[in-house]
């Protein structure tokens, strides 16, 4: 993890011809109310955040820069050691069958031995923001001999692998010889497959036979990849590796390959110097010196977010003591660019993303957060899924995200136009009305320029249907929504449908100009013929309202609407 250090640092960095344009960017709180206890992780399970905090708490929150509320997801503060600085509860990541299975795994470090444990834990059914801390299952336990270098993170790959990052075993200098043993999992990044447990190997993992090496190893020579990454667009991992006293670097990932440390601290020869043999060693894409005081690289992840335009496709990191974050530009083969991005007193312990690709830091000062377009092209808030609308009922009045960066007051337009019966209010940024034709997806962009003509644009589709019961019809094909009971409704109402599968079901319910009164948070359910949520509508004035059902699985998602009567 970090070193606890407040020097000043000053990087050299690899050379790269600058073929692209500087990306123009400042940090701004993200969620202006809520602060944390040295969170050091930050993971989303659709649009829901989870923040970790090294104590071992998991607390979740909807991801809007005024929230106020959060929850405790789940507190093991009771089996967590956070003795030194570099333990505690370290990595949170969600199976990618999460919203059906309800399983995701943590990293934390324990006593009695000290050691590292990779353990399995569920959501609580019919309770999405609640985890089930007595469903504790120990998937791979590592000694650990020291109170340093521990590593922490995991997640799962594109392959759906879990990947789990290992320190050498602390101390200096790698004093326990860790990082050239492929005998121990200390000093790698290894992956294993935990879709059933005991978990099994990976075919293709380097010593999958277990003859030269333990089989769950993936990649070796680490001193401690403090945060790893997937970017799956480009099909790459970034990893940064925190260094010992001169050297602060990040490498590309790639299966079988030996990282070099201790032979190598970053491109330089670090024992034994006189007998340096880099055949076989992978050497980093980038590095940054200690020249002006000690330095620890916390990694990041390649923003894809629609906030900053100019950063799309760039890593992100920064440096813990020093306080800079800075970019690469990297196309899958090669090193394009890199870029000071920002200079300040923050010391980032982490980073997070979510599920739109906006990149959050996470501060030793306990907040969080995100970064803004301050040049180039406007950026928007995030946006969430595509507007579908039913004919003839009136649509929720529907605001679009506002842009980001510039300076000034923002002018807006849309286009192309909008089915019948729909309008845009360019003043509010507001879509209303009532569709009177039907209308297949269609893009439509969202246009702003600022007082000084800085210009950005945000796609988004709309369409229009008769329902949406069957919007996703390779998506559970058995479900089926019955209705509600009673009809009408004098209390609280059942809205009652066919389950075909394990999956989230949440509701949501809405009055007639599009305002939401009652939500049902998303919940996993079982399979079952008549199974049933219940929304509160005994307290709701009578009238007409419109419900919406959200069953998702795998994160694909179908919904079905109704219309019910309070009396």
């Amino acid at each position: 993890m970090q070193k606890n250090c407040i020097s000043i640092l000053a990087g050299i960095f690899l050379a790269a011809t600058p073929a692209w344009s500087q990306p123009q960017v400042t940090l701004e709180h993200a969620f202006t109310n809520l602060s944390f206890n040295r969170p050091v992780d930050m993971q989303h399970f659709g649009e829901q955040l989870f923040v970790v905090e090294q104590r071992g708490i998991i607390w979740t929150f909807d991801n809007r820069q005024d929230v106020t509320d959060r929850h405790t997801f789940l507190d093991i503060q009771d089996r967590v050691r956070s003795v030194n600085n570099e333990e505690g509860l370290l990595g949170l990541a969600f199976h990618p069958d999460y919203g059906v299975n309800g399983y995701f795994f943590v990293y934390y470090t324990a006593s009695n031995p000290r050691r590292s444990v990779i353990a399995r834990y569920s959501v609580l059914a019919g309770n999405a923001n609640r985890a089930d801390a007595g469903s504790e299952i120990v998937v791979l336990e590592v000694n650990q001999p020291a109170g340093n270098h521990n590593g922490g993170q995991l997640a799962f790959g594109p392959d759906g692998a879990l990947y789990i990052a290992f320190g050498d075993g602390g101390g200096a200098n790698d004093q326990f010889g860790n990082g050239q043993n492929t005998r121990s999992l200390l000093g790698t990044i290894s992956r294993i497959n935990v879709d059933d447990l005991p978990y099994t190997i990976p075919p293709d993992n380097p010593f999958a036979s277990g003859a030269a090496g333990l089989p769950e190893i993936f990649v070796w020579g680490l001193r401690n990849p403090w945060r790893f990454s997937f970017d799956p667009k480009i099909d790459i991992v970034f990893a940064a590796d925190v260094g010992q006293n001169t050297i602060e670097e990040i490498n590309i990932i790639e299966n079988g390959k030996n990282y070099g440390w201790p032979i190598m601290e970053g491109t330089q020869c670090f024992r034994p110097r006189a007998n340096c043999n880099q055949s076989g060693l992978v050497l980093p894409i980038f590095e940054y010196d200690h020249s002006n005081g000690p330095a620890s690289v916390t990694g990041g992840y390649v923003y894809r977010g629609p906030g900053v335009p100019d950063l799309t496709g760039w890593y992100v990191f920064g440096d813990y003591v020093d306080g800079r974050f800075w970019g690469l530009l990297h196309d899958g083969s090669s090193l394009l660019g890199t870029s000071l991005l920002e200079d300040t007193f923050l010391s980032p312990l982490s980073f997070g993303i979510d599920h739109q690709g906006e990149v959050f830091m996470l501060a030793g000062n306990g907040r969080i957060y995100r970064f803004s377009a301050t040049g180039g092209s406007l950026g928007f808030e995030s946006f969430g899924k595509p507007l579908q609308f039913v004919m003839g009922v009136p649509i929720p009045t529907t605001t679009l995200p506002a842009a980001r960066g510039g300076s000034g007051s923002f002018t807006y337009s849309l286009s192309p136009s909008l089915p019948a019966g729909l309008s845009f209010d360019a003043s509010t940024r507001t879509l209303q009305g009532t569709a009177t034709a039907l209308s297949d997806t269609t893009t439509y962009t969202l246009h702003a320029v600022d007082t000084n003509g800085l210009q950005g644009a945000l796609q988004f589709e709309l369409s229009v249907h008769e329902s949406l019961s069957n919007e996703r019809p390779d998506v559970l094909p058995g479900f089926i929504l019955h209705g509600h009971y009673p009809s009408p409704s004098s209390g609280d109402t059942q809205i009652i449908f066919d389950l075909p599968e394990r999956a989230s079901v949440s509701v949501e319910l809405h009055d007639l100009i599009g305002r939401r009164v009652a939500t049902i948070p998303p919940q996993i359910m079982a399979p079952a013929i008549q199974q049933s949520v219940l929304v509160p509508t005994s307290t709701l004035p009578g009238g007409m309202y419109l419900y919406r059902v959200i069953v998702t699985k795998q994160n694909a998602s179908k919904t079905a609407h109704g219309k019910l009567l309070v009396q």
